[in-house]
C-alpha cells in the first residue's frame, strides 16, 4: 500500500461500522457460569467468547478489583517516554506526535489486553487539519475471531473482514495471542465469591438487622390474634404495644460479632487474593498491612517488577507493530523512519532538591543558569546579591592580605 494512503478513501465502510449495535445486560454470574464460559472460549473450533466477555464485564464492577487494575494502567500512562534515533539521541518535537489523546487510548487498550485477553485496536480516524491520528478504537471482543483473523458483523458469524492481511493490516493491531483470555480468568472465582459474600451479608442484614420478634398469647380469639398481628407489623415504627393477661413479646438474639467474622473476613480474603494475583502482593494496598519498612519495601519492589514488565511489553508492541503502521497511515509520521520508542527513566528533581544542588554547585565554584532555576522551581531570580561598598571591601581585603605577607627584616651595622 502506498505511503500516505488512507483506507477510508478507498473503502466506504470500515469493519467497525458493520458491527451491529447491541444492548448489554448484566446477568447473575456464578462459579458454574465461569467454568462454562471458559469451556466455550477455549473450544478448539468455533470458540465463543461472548459468555466469558459478559463475565469480565460483571466482575469489573467490583470496586476493589477495578482499583487494583487501574493502579497498573495509570502507572503506565503516567510514565515518561521518548523517541530516540540510532545513537540514542531523543527528539522532543517528534515525541510531541505521541503526546496526544489517541496515544493514551492506545496505552490503555494495550495494558487492558493483559487482563481481558486478545484485543484488536483500530487506527483509522485522521484529523483533517493535522493529518495526525485522531482516535484509537477497540473492536468489540465478541466481534473478533483471533484464530481466523476476522472482524465479524455479529457474534456467531464465520465470515467477515480480515484484519491480519492487506489492505486492512496497517490499520488494525492485535494485542495478545490468539487464545489469550487474560488475567481476569484467574481472579474471576475470587471476585464471584466476594459477590456471593456481599449478597449473603445483605440478606443477613435484611433478615436479622432488626431481630425477629414474636408474641405469645393464651387467647383463642381470632380478633385478638389479628390485633396482635397488626401490632407486631407496626412495631417497627411505633416501638410499643398494649398487651393483656399472659401475653408477652420476645425477640430473637442474633450474634452480630459472628456474622461480621463470617462475611467481612471472607470479603477481605478475596480482596487480598485478587490483589496478589494482579500486583504480586497486597502490602501496598491494604491499609491494615503490618510489617517492617524492609518487608514493605520488598512488597513495593514486587509491584515495581510488574510495572517494569508492563513497560517492556508496551515498548516492544509499539516498536514492532505501531510505528511502521503510522508511517503508512499518514505522511505526518514519516519522520519516525529512523526512530524507536523508549521509556524515559530520568528522574525529575523536586524544587527543593534543585535549590539544594544549586547551592552545592555554587559553593564548588560553578555558575548555574538562572533561567533554568526559575523554570524548574518557579522562583524568579533577578540577579546576584551584592555586598555594600563592594569595591572598598575588596580593597581592604587585598591590603590586609599584603600586610600579612610582609616579614620583619633585621639590619646590622658592620664595622669595617
Amino acid at each position: 500500500m502506498a505511503q500516505g494512503a488512507k483506507v477510508g478513501k478507498t473503502y466506504e465502510n470500515r469493519p467497525s461500522n458493520i458491527i451491529l449495535p447491541k444492548s448489554k445486560s448484566l446477568s447473575v454470574q456464578t462459579i458454574k457460569k465461569w467454568k462454562d464460559a471458559l469451556t466455550l472460549a477455549q473450544l478448539a473450533e468455533n470458540a465463543n467468547r461472548k459468555p466469558y466477555i459478559e463475565l469480565c464485564d460483571s466482575i469489573l464492577l467490583d470496586s476493589h478489583l477495578a482499583s487494583v487494575i487501574e493502579s497498573r494502567v495509570l502507572k503506565i500512562k503516567q510514565s515518561k517516554f521518548k523517541l530516540v534515533d540510532a545513537s540514542g539521541k531523543s527528539d522532543a518535537e517528534i515525541s510531541k506526535l505521541f503526546e496526544q489523546p489517541w496515544f493514551n487510548s492506545f496505552i490503555y487498550h494495550a495494558i487492558m489486553a493483559k487482563f481481558r485477553g486478545t484485543t484488536v485496536v483500530e487506527l483509522w480516524d485522521l484529523n483533517p487539519e493535522t493529518m495526525g491520528l485522531d482516535n484509537v478504537n477497540a473492536i468489540e471482543q465478541e466481534n473478533i475471531l483471533p484464530l481466523k483473523g476476522l472482524i465479524v458483523k455479529e457474534n456467531g458469524d464465520e465470515t467477515g473482514y480480515s484484519y491480519k492481511e492487506d489492505p486492512l493490516k496497517p490499520y488494525y493491531i492485535q494485542i495478545g495471542k490468539n487464545k489469550d483470555l487474560g488475567i481476569l480468568k484467574d481472579v474471576a472465582p475470587d471476585a464471584l465469591t466476594k459477590k456471593f459474600a456481599k449478597a449473603s451479608w445483605a440478606e443477613f442484614v435484611e433478615k436479622y438487622g432488626i431481630p425477629p420478634r414474636w408474641v405469645t398469647t393464651d387467647s383463642y380469639s381470632e380478633s385478638r390474634e389479628n390485633e396482635l398481628a397488626d401490632m407486631m407489623a407496626n412495631m417497627v415504627s411505633n416501638h410499643w404495644a398494649v398487651l393483656k393477661g399472659n401475653e408477652k413479646i420476645e425477640v430473637m438474639n442474633s450474634s452480630g460479632a459472628s456474622s461480621y467474622e463470617i462475611f467481612d473476613k471472607l470479603i477481605d480474603r478475596m480482596n487480598s487474593e485478587m490483589t496478589k494475583r494482579i500486583l504480586g502482593q497486597d502490602g501496598t494496598t491494604d491499609a491494615n498491612a503490618k510489617g517492617t519498612y524492609g518487608s514493605l519495601k520488598v512488597m513495593q519492589d514486587v509491584s515495581d517488577d510488574r510495572h517494569d514488565a508492563d513497560k517492556t511489553d508496551i515498548k516492544d508492541l509499539i516498536n514492532a507493530e505501531l510505528l511502521w503502521r503510522l508511517q503508512l497511515i499518514s505522511p505526518v509520521y514519516g519522520v519516525l523512519k529512523n526512530y524507536t520508542f523508549d521509556w524515559d527513566d530520568s528522574k525529575e528533581m523536586t524544587p527543593a532538591e534543585i535549590v539544594e544542588m544549586v547551592g552545592k554547585l555554587s559553593t564548588a565554584g560553578f555558575e548555574v543558569d538562572t533561567k533554568f532555576i526559575t523554570d524548574k522551581t518557579g522562583i524568579p531570580i533577578i540577579g546576584l546579591k551584592q555586598e555594600p561598598n563592594t569595591q572598598l571591601a575588596t580593597l581592604e581585603r587585598t591590603q590586609k592580605k599584603k600586610s600579612q605577607k610582609l616579614q620583619p627584616v633585621a639590619f646590622y651595622r658592620t664595622r669595617l
